[in-house]
Order: structure tokens, then sequence, then C-alpha cells
């Protein structure tokens, strides 16, 4: 027998890095909020998280994209610190900027066209970006390989400790006083005049507005309420070594080394379902490229293997979606959880509060072909 709750302003599904961090900007606006969220054996896009802070190349085929990346780059010390007076953790920021290391000249030459193309037409080149010869990147990070010819310092790229930020959203959404429902998925709604009723397990909750931040559940969900959603899971698998001597200060797009010691490598992108598993040829390939860009990981070890699907819609631009026909009903999906966390807490939370998705995001409020 189901049990029916009260009404809620709004309920949130899903309660990973986009759900919560929407959440908490709905329950700062003095919205009643729910999030409904699956089980510890669900397929979350956090698995798959390297905690980066990345503008570079983002959007760079989709002007309005980049723009967003580097707005929600710059809200992310005020956002940090909002998460530890709320939460009372640090999520370890880092925003002194990032690198992408080419291991080729072509790589170089097509790096910098890419940061062109996204940057020069409305930031100049030194308060964005820098490409940097070999010998100007040895001047910053120590001990590189011989096979790293140049690389790209993004001065708006940073990172934070992903378990960290997952852990700081999740107490700042309980210290604002927001309703969490853990092992809850969300698996039917039905619409009730301008309201919905939302069945996860064997309750029944209602609502004003819903909100569908399920990641790839959001294919199954968003057509209950009128909406064409259309993501697909991209495995990404990650290694984590044995802490060493902290040597590299600065994150990388493939390499981090956390303020504990210990490096996390990752660098694949693999469309292979909904198979969340590792492969010895994947784990080498990562591996070796690290070792290629820093010949002393060689001699470290291998703690832990793990792989992750991560979110993207066919573009790979987010999607804040609004329905046509029940226009209380929303659906929101992007790659880049943690990159836009402060831009979803609170421009996407006053769009849903205010019901303005549409114009405050008109690039990301429709389907593109």
């Amino acid at each position: 027998m189901s049990t029916q709750r009260k009404n809620f302003d709004v309920i949130v599904a899903g309660g990973g890095l986009v759900g919560l961090s929407i959440s908490i900007g709905l329950k700062l606006r003095g919205l009643e909020v729910m999030v409904l969220d699956g089980g510890d054996g669900d397929n979350r896009a956090a698995r798959g998280n390297f905690g980066l802070i990345w503008v570079q190349t983002k959007g760079h085929t989709f002007r309005p994209y980049a723009q967003l990346s580097r707005k929600a780059a710059k809200m992310w010390p005020e956002f940090s610190s909002q998460l530890k007076d709320l939460s009372g953790i640090d999520v370890g920021l880092e925003d002194k900027g990032a690198f992408h290391f080419c291991m080729s000249e072509t790589e170089w030459n097509n790096r910098s066209e890419l940061m062109k193309k996204q940057f020069d037409a409305d930031l100049p080149v030194p308060d964005a970006y820098e490409m940097l010869e070999r010998g100007e990147l040895d001047k910053i990070i120590p001990d590189l390989g011989n096979s790293v010819v140049g690389g790209c310092y993004g001065r708006l790229d940073g990172a934070v400790n992903p378990l960290a930020f997952f852990r700081a959203l999740h107490s700042a959404y309980a210290a604002v006083g927001g309703e969490y429902r853990a092992s809850s998925a969300v698996t039917h709604i039905e619409t009730a005049g301008t309201d919905f009723n939302v069945t996860a397990g064997k309750s029944t909750y209602s609502c004003g507005k819903l909100l569908l931040a399920a990641g790839l559940g959001n294919n199954h969900l968003a057509p209950m309420v009128g909406i064409q959603m259309d993501v697909r899971p991209i495995r990404g698998q990650v290694l984590v070594t044995n802490k060493m001597p902290r040597s590299l200060c600065y994150p990388t797009h493939t390499i981090r080394q956390m303020e504990a010691g210990g490096f996390i490598l990752g660098d694949s992108r693999e469309d292979v379902g909904l198979d969340c598993g590792t492969t010895p040829e994947v784990i080498s390939g990562i591996a070796r490229k690290a070792i290629n860009c820093f010949p002393k990981l060689a001699s470290s070890q291998l703690l832990r293997v793990w792989g992750g699907l991560r979110t993207f819609t066919r573009d790979g631009v987010p999607l804040y979606l609004r329905s046509g026909t029940h226009p209380n009903a929303y659906a929101v999906n992007v790659h880049s959880g943690v990159t836009l966390a402060p831009v979803h807490a609170q421009d996407v939370a006053t769009a849903i509060e205010e019901g303005s998705l549409e114009t405050r995001f008109p690039d990301f409020a429709r389907k593109r072909s």
C-alpha cells in the first residue's frame, strides 16, 4: 500500500551534483523541497567525477555554453564559501588555473585554434588562457616527461575535492532544511491538474513543481510530463595511486595530485552502454599516458580502479527544458555538474522558482538538432 505525503513546492528527482545544487538554491528561496534519490547501486555520474572546474574548449562550437562556463567559474569562490558556511566542509577549491598537456606539435596547434574560437571574441587572451611551449611549461610544472611538447594554461580553470564537494552538498541541503529520501528513485509520475503525484518505492508525494535531475533516468521519466530527453552514458575509468610527496600543484585535464598526496588519473570516454566496469586495455592506456607526462609515476602503486557512467546530451551542451504540456515540470541534463554548480544553485533555481527558464536560458531551454 502506498502512503500519501504532504504537498511540496518542488520535488526533485535525483540527488546527484546537479539535483542537490539546484535544491539548495530552491530551499534558500524559501520553497519546500523534497529530493527523491536512488540507491548506492544505481548508475551515478558522480562516480566518474574528477572534480574539475573546467572552462578550456568547453563550448568552443557553441558560444553560449562557453560564456556560461566562464560565468560559473567566476562564481565558484563565493559558492565554496557558502557551502562551507552551511555545511562546515571545505571543498578544497583550487582556483589559480589548470593545464592541458599537449603530446605533439599538432595537438598544440589544434588546441591553440580551439582556444581562439572559444575566447578571442569575448576576452583578451591573457585574461583567459595562455599557450605555453615546453620551456615555459618547465618553469611551472616540474618533472615532466619528454613526450610533453607544451600545454595550455587556462586561467579560469580549477578543481575541488570531488568527495568533499558531494558531502558538502548533502550537508548544506540538510542544513537549510531540505527533505531527502535515499533508495527512493522515482518510478512514476501522474498529473493532477497543475500539480504532480510522484511515486517512489511504496510512497507517493505531491508537488506543485517537478524537477527531473535523474541523469540517465531522465530518458524514462521525462516523457511522463511531455519532455523528450535523449541523454547517453559515457564511461570514464579512474585510477588512484598511493600517496607521494606533493609535486603537482595545479590540476590538469587527466592527472591530479590531491592534497593528501595520491594521484588520480582518468582519460577515457567510452560509449559502452550501461557497462560501468573496468577494462585492462583502458587502464593500461591511462597509466601509460600518465607516465609519459610524469615518469616518476612508473614507481607508484595503483590502489584502486573504477568506472563511472557520465551523462552526455547528444551535442554535449546542457539542456534546461520546460515541458510544453505541463509548464511546472522541468528537466535538466548536463555533463558539467561540478563546473556549473554555482549557476545551478543560483540562476537555475531562480528560473524554476519564477517559471522563467526559457527567458534566462534561451539557448539551453530547447532541444537542438
